[in-house]
């Protein structure tokens, strides 16, 4: 993984500064600069860690604005794709001292998967082209709920914005819900948004049924919203 996202960010101009044992990263765009430190592990961000890299952060660069205007990027190794509603990684996210955070959780399997895919059809085709196909979308709400390669490409594209995709200019579905994602991390509490979009997709199958009634639908998302970590006022 580690291979993968320093291709991804070299791909999009990024430079790494050597002047650190740390995986920082300058990136300018329309004369606006900013900074990318990667770290990989599990997201533990003490105030004395996190003091620690920033001051290498800073005595790798002169420039004066990078106190504010620096990203940390945390991939984190999972065993299980559930962690993406967890308490915890937006805890990390909507702290805002030193960094703006982004975890980028992933399971081998994910990792795996995605690699095959870029070893098939190419890295470039992966990145510019698959990502916004529908039957890429298709085979992710197929599968949200166990994860897999096409949620980990998404999960790249909206925890590194900056990655350009191609668009045909169609509104397709995948560049759909990738804008919606990307909207959803930028509002106060992202967590109970993606916990309610998992519980709501969650219920397709019971309203298939016609036994079930309304307020069996309701018990159902409330006991889903539960299992996420969050009770509903009803």
């Amino acid at each position: 993984m580690q291979n993968l996202i320093e291709q991804l960010l070299e791909s999009e101009g990024l430079t790494r500064k050597l002047s650190t044992d740390l995986a920082l990263y300058e990136y300018s765009s329309t004369g606006k600069t900013n900074y990318w430190l990667v770290i990989h592990g599990e997201p533990i961000i003490t105030p004395e860690i996190q003091s620690g890299w920033l001051s290498k952060c800073k005595n790798a660069t002169a420039d004066p604005a990078l106190e504010k205007n620096i990203n940390l990027l945390i991939v984190w190794n999972t065993d299980s794709s559930k962690v993406l509603a967890s308490k915890r990684v937006h805890h990390i996210e909507e702290d805002s001292y030193f960094f703006k955070k982004h975890v980028l959780p992933y399971t081998t399997e994910e990792f795996e998967a995605l690699r095959q895919q870029i070893d098939t059809q190419g890295f470039a085709t992966v990145f510019r082209e698959s990502i916004t196909t529908p039957s890429t979308f298709t085979e992710y709400k197929s599968n949200y709920l166990e994860g897999g390669w096409q949620s980990l490409l998404y999960r790249l594209a909206i925890k590194l914005p900056f990655i350009a995709v191609n668009s045909s200019g169609n509104s397709d579905l995948a560049s759909l819900e990738r804008n919606i994602r990307e909207k959803i991390q930028r509002t106060a509490n992202p967590s109970v948004l993606v916990a309610t979009d998992s519980a709501i997709d969650s219920l397709a199958n019971q309203i298939a049924s016609p036994n079930v009634q309304p307020e069996d639908l309701l018990t159902f998302m409330d006991e889903k919203l539960s299992e996420a970590g969050y009770e509903s006022d009803r």
